[in-house]
């Protein structure tokens, strides 16, 4: 029985050992305090002020340490359809968010090299390294992976792009030209004559249906007569392929034999006529 309660005495001294060497740690590893919590976007970046207490004197001037921002919201500005072109903002929560890590090198030494366990420190986180306008989780480690402080959280203000959710409109904007009076570009202008306009219409027309005529193909040359064709000499001389019959010097031709031979009957007729008398 004693010994049972000896073993259960040792460990309660034992957790209490170890919860007081952690304690102990824990406030070693000094502490963060922000100045402001919510900060002001100047020139694409926010700028961080805070004190930090190492927890004891550092070995180094310049101390390395990591700043981890997790995204916890996202400050979204948007366009709807109810309000039109004027942009809403509105806070989306995030999880699981993959955290931004910033190193810097705090410095606990004067001007004179004398070396502090506290120090005041400010540095600025930009757009240009992922940064937006939202809420973050803070978490800052030395560079003995020791933790300076607790988790905090920090409001960086400001606006992001822009969103645009508005439905899509598929209606096709040519319909209204469509309803709009088709101009000619060929039409006179007002107070002139419309009547070069009305002939140029026939004419386009005529252009662009051939005239029948016109599209035909040629017409074949009339075929020789053939009592013509047995008419033409032989040998390489060329026809002229008219007919005969219808040679007007031929039928001038025998009107003047005719004349010459009325003139010699009335000559004969006068001599006669002549002899008689005498």
């Amino acid at each position: 029985m004693k010994l049972a309660c000896a073993k259960f005495l040792v460990s309660i001294i034992a957790f209490v050992g170890v919860f007081v060497l952690s304690a102990g740690t824990a406030l070693a590893a000094g502490s963060i305090t922000y100045s402001k919590t919510r900060i002001q976007e100047s020139n694409g970046g926010w700028n961080l002020q805070m004190t930090i207490i190492y927890g004891g004197k550092p070995a180094l001037a310049h101390v390395p340490m990591r700043f981890t921002f997790t995204p916890a919201a996202f400050f979204e500005s948007y366009l709807d359809d109810k309000h039109g072109d004027k942009p809403q903002k509105r806070t989306i929560p995030l999880v699981g968010q993959t955290p931004l890590n910033e190193s810097v090198d705090v410095d606990f030494a004067d001007t004179r090299g004398k070396i502090f366990d506290r120090t005041r420190f400010d540095f600025t986180i930009s757009r240009s390294h992922n940064f937006s306008a939202g809420e973050y989780d803070v978490v800052v480690h030395r560079a003995d992976g020791a933790q300076i402080g607790g988790k905090q959280k920090l409001i960086l203000e400001g606006d992001n792009d822009v969103i645009d959710r508005r439905a899509i409109s598929f209606v096709d904007s040519s319909k209204k030209k469509d309803n709009k009076p088709v101009t000619s570009a060929t039409a006179a202008p007002a107070g002139t004559d419309s009547a070069p306009a009305s002939e140029g219409a026939p004419a386009a027309a005529a252009e662009g249906t051939p005239d029948p005529a016109s599209s035909a193909s040629p017409p074949a040359e009339e075929a020789p007569d053939p009592t013509a064709a047995a008419k033409v000499p032989p040998g390489g001389s060329k026809g002229c392929g008219c007919r005969t019959a219808a040679n007007p010097t031929s039928s001038s031709g025998a009107v003047s034999a005719l004349a010459l031979a009325g003139v010699a009957f009335l000559r004969v007729r006068g001599r006669r006529s002549l002899r008689r008398a005498g």
